[in-house]
């Protein structure tokens, strides 16, 4: 296996320098892409130290305009010469356990699609415990993973897609990334949704280990998507759109087996999102909620919904019917 690291950048240099001093020791890699977002000080020698470890691994790209992580992503896949490829953000870390996931990912005798692994986050490491919250943790409770790669069913793979979308747990295979064009919305937030789920809704070989591989790092009042409150959230319903296009396209039992959960995903993330951005742009977002669920779910749909999950269902329709997104 000859392993891509992709890290998209804007505006952070310490970040992108203590990774790669954590990626240079760790020998792993076939290249580093750094994908340069229009940072003010354009990434390179003037901004950061290469260690020399990485020297001739490095490929440094750099966009004319800032157009978000999804693009800086997407420009970066389409250099990317090695069998595998993870995607990585500059201001987050490899776990442990990382290089004995690597390892695992290479010795498997088959190909895989992709591999997901836990993470820790920064605020439950502050409480003394590792890995994620207990609404995340919960689903890989539920599928029973182990320290050694599983090959996941599709009913343990739509407990997994519930997960956050995060597009730094994952080593997928290159070629599965490219034929099947997955690719992250080229949005400023949220454009992980598309390439987290349309992984899920067309892999057939997925596997899951329970190995920690990333720490996720949230600092409180910082610029990243954790923190931002502008209408840059409401290009979400883009993302939403690509992975309904998606799910269109697959036969109809696994396409309705995938929906009821993206339709769960989908509205306890437009609630995160309403908590979490200015109140200035709640209506925007309510126009467009109502428009992306009357647009997309017919009464087949909404019957599906409403057989696995009643309340949801009610939700939605109040929602349609009067706007009204709790």
């Amino acid at each position: 296996m000859r392993l891509s690291l992709i890290i998209p950048v804007w505006n952070d240099p310490p970040g992108l320098q203590r990774l790669l001093v954590q990626v240079a020791e760790m020998d792993l890699f076939h290249e580093v892409i750094i994908s340069d977002d229009a940072s003010d000080e354009p990434v390179g020698p003037g901004s950061i130290d290469i260690p020399p470890a990485l020297s001739g691994r490095i490929i440094l790209i750099r966009s004319d305009e800032q157009r978000g992580a999804g693009h800086a992503r997407n420009a970066a896949l389409d250099r990317v010469t090695g069998s595998h490829v993870i995607f990585f953000d500059s201001d987050d870390l490899f776990a442990e356990d990382f290089p004995a996931i690597a390892k695992q990912a290479a010795d498997q005798a088959d190909p895989f699609d992709f591999l997901i692994f836990r993470h820790d986050d920064s605020r439950v490491l502050a409480e003394g415990r590792r890995g994620t919250f207990q609404s995340e943790e919960q689903y890989w409770q539920a599928v029973q993973t182990g320290p050694e790669p599983k090959l996941l069913t599709p009913t343990e793979a739509r407990h997994l897609c519930n997960l956050s979308a995060y597009p730094w747990n994952k080593i997928y295979r290159t070629a599965f990334l490219r034929e099947n064009r997955i690719r992250c919305t080229e949005i400023m937030v949220h454009n992980d949704v598309e390439l987290h789920w349309t992984s899920f809704v067309i892999g057939k070989r997925i596997l899951a280990v329970s190995l920690i591989g990333a720490t996720h790092f949230v600092v409180e009042g910082g610029a990243r998507l954790t923190n931002r409150r502008s209408a840059d959230r409401i290009a979400v319903f883009r993302s939403f759109q690509a992975v309904m296009a998606r799910l269109q396209d697959r036969p109809d039992a696994e396409r309705l087996a995938f929906l009821v959960q993206f339709t769960r995903f989908v509205w306890k993330l437009l609630r995160w999102i309403r908590q979490s951005m200015d109140e200035v742009y709640h209506p925007q977002l309510k126009a467009g909620a109502q428009q992306f669920f009357a647009q997309n779910f017919d009464q087949p749909a909404m019957t599906l919904v409403a057989y696995a999950d009643p309340g949801l269902a009610r939700a939605i329709n109040r929602l349609i019917l009067q706007g009204d997104l709790p």
